[in-house]
This record gives C-alpha cells, structure tokens and sequence, in this order.
C-alpha cells in the first residue's frame, strides 16, 4: 500500500493543465519528455564541450554593435542586426567585417527603423523591414530587392526545401479570439487552436518558427509545452514536455497573460512556474530549446537517449580560463557548431576568477578585453 501511494504521488508531480490546447491529427507521433530543472546534469567546460573558440567581430569605431537584435550563420557568414540603429551586420566566420548595411537605394525606413528581422535561405542573407526584402550574397551584394514586401512578422514562416510552414500566433489574433491556424503547410491547415481557448497575450523568447536546416524545422507552442518536429512532409512528430505540477502553468488563468504587466507580475509572485519553452534547434544529435521562467535555462536534449543536460549548469573551468560561454543571446547552430555571444565585460570576471584560483589567463582572452564589439563563441557538444 505505501509502495502504492508514493508511486501515485510521485505521478501526481507531474500531472498538468493546458488550457491553452491543440488540435492536431492522432497520426502524428508523440514523444513525452519528463523535466525535472532541479535534477539537470550540468558539469565543467572540459567534460562537456570541445572545440571552443572566442571570435572577436571586427570592424571599426563606426561599425560597434551595443547589442545584438538578430544573428544567424550561414556557411561561410555570419549576419547580425544591431540593436541600436538596426543595421545589418555581414562577417566571415573568422569576425572579420565584410559589409555594414545601413541603408538601401530607394528605401525610406520607417521610424529609421532599417530591418527587422533576418533569415537564412539556402546559404543567403535575407533581411525584412517595414515593405522591404533583400536577399545578400556572401560579400553583402544584393541579388534580390523588394520595396513593396508584405513584412508578415519575425520568423512567422519558414521554407523546407519547397514546403512552405506558416505560424499563427495566439497574441496575433484578435482579442479574445483566436488566429485561423496554428501550423500552416503550404494551404493544409495542421495544428488548431481549440476554439473553447481564448488568450490575447503570449511571452516567449526567440523564435516560434525555427529552421534548421532543408529537411528539419520545429514549430514552438509555448504556453503548451509542446513542440512540433517538421521535415517537408510535414510534422514528423510532436515533442510534448511535461515539468512537476509546482512548475506548471495552469493557463486557464488568462488574467496572467492579458497584458505585459500582468505577466511580470504572476512571475514575481510565482518563481518556481515555467510560462513557456521556446527557441528550439536541432544540433546534431541534440535538440536545444530554453526553458522560461523567473531563471531562464538552456536545455540540450540527447534525442538518442533523452539524456538531459542544464547548459547553464556547466561552468568555466581552466580549460577555458574561466571564461564565460554561454551568454544571454539566442544561441544558433550550424548543424556542426553551437554559437554563442559574450560581451567585453565578461572577460573581466574571467580575469577575476582566474586570480583567485592563482591562474594565468592567455594573452589572446585577455586582449577580447579591449574589442568594440560583441565576441562570438563557437563550441561542440561532446
């Protein structure tokens, strides 16, 4: 009997509420991973990560970047779009600075406001503002420009070789109403929202709709805990993950998500809730998404042994000379490398860590010290 009840009690923690729910086909795989932040493997830089590298970006003192918007990797760039004036950004992969994009011919921006977002399409830079598309080559020369382009939001579509995949974001409909769709395959309609559900407001960090490469994507439900895998198929299975019921977020409680405010407020006075997961990538054979709540935590998922690791859980060691390499920006892969940001100041408490454990820093980590700009960080999971 007593083995009886802590079995039932131990399910009890993990029992959930989704208000906020989905309709989707029962043909459609579906994996349940069990997340406990509190039992994550974390470790040291030496027993997890390989190959790691600190990419100072180059460029001049009218070229600094205060801090980073979007950034994406291609091949053989990287593009980022900065925060304060929100020029576009094209690097090698060694830093170096190849193009800064601060204005297009014949394209006035609205509020100064040049790009919003930017994308990778088969080894381009496409960037959108308000009725502008421009697709860059790696030397920034522009092979295609649209001044009358329907900006359709960050990220809300991405293209699977010639699969189209449209998001329909609940905070993008109506108040008190609910967008057509959820997952759009090209005209298929694949994932709902439940009609009896109504919520006008959604927090999340990164992206909804994230391309991995031409044959895998993922759709992010936040509020749901639920990921969709994409290929260009379609849905290849959906990833549902279920936290103890302390974490959880009864979100029949939409007086939490009617307004910013409201948001911040349910998690000061709830910091042990998750509010949503987001931001997923496929790297290798990992899938990397963050967890958000009052801390938010990056997670890699082993997707060949659900094997779990708290990426904020592994700390600088002298292999790295303590030097930070997480950061707080998205993270981005290129299937074969996991990036990064770090900022100048980091390397002071390097520095700092370094002497209290009577280490000497190497010269080229002391020198990021002195860099305008923001430093890349390139590193493999082990």
């Amino acid at each position: 009997m007593r083995k009886i009840l802590l079995l039932f009690l131990f399910l009890s923690t993990f029992l959930s509420a989704y208000s906020q729910r989905l309709i989707y086909s029962s043909d459609y795989p579906v994996e349940k991973i069990r997340i406990i932040l509190e039992q994550l493997r974390g470790g040291t830089v030496s027993e997890n990560l390989t190959d790691l590298e600190y990419i100072p970006l180059g460029g001049g003192k009218n070229d600094i970047i205060d801090f980073i918007s979007n950034i994406i990797i291609t091949p053989n760039n990287i593009g980022i779009i900065s925060n304060s004036n929100q020029n576009l950004y094209i690097y090698d992969l060694k830093g170096n600075l190849i193009k800064r994009i601060s204005e297009i011919e014949g394209f006035k921006p609205k509020n100064k406001v040049l790009f919003y977002n930017i994308q990778q399409e088969k080894g381009k830079i496409v960037a959108y503002g308000d009725k502008l598309k421009v697709v860059f080559n790696e030397k920034g020369e522009i092979l295609e420009k649209n001044l009358d382009y329907k900006y359709m939001g960050t990220k809300t579509f991405v293209s699977l070789q010639d699969t189209k995949f449209y998001y329909g974001s609940p905070s993008t409909g109506k108040k008190d109403s609910l967008p057509e769709y959820g997952l759009k395959m090209n005209d298929s309609i694949l994932v709902r929202y439940d009609p009896r559900d109504t919520i006008g407001f959604m927090f999340a960090n990164g992206d909804e709709i994230i391309k991995t490469s031409e044959e895998i994507g993922f759709a992010v439900f936040p509020n749901t805990y639920r990921i969709a895998q994409l290929n260009p198929k379609g849905v290849s299975k959906i990833i549902q993950f279920v936290f103890p019921y302390k974490n959880t977020v009864d979100t029949s409680n939409y007086d939490i998500y009617k307004t910013v405010q409201s948001y911040f407020n349910f998690m000061e006075n709830n910091r042990d809730k998750i509010t949503s997961i987001t931001d997923a990538k496929r790297y290798k054979q990992y899938l990397l998404f963050q967890v958000i709540g009052s801390t938010p935590t990056r997670i890699a998922l082993n997707l060949t042994n659900n094997e779990i690791i708290s990426l904020n859980k592994i700390l600088p060691d002298k292999s790295n000379d303590f030097m930070e390499f997480l950061g707080y920006n998205d993270m981005e892969t290129d299937g074969e490398y996991i990036y990064s940001i770090i900022y100048p100041n980091d390397v002071a408490k390097a520095k700092e860590k370094s002497k209290i454990e009577g280490h000497s820093i190497r010269k080229e980590y002391l020198q990021l010290e002195k860099s305008l700009n923001p430093i890349l960080v390139r590193y493999k999971l082990k």
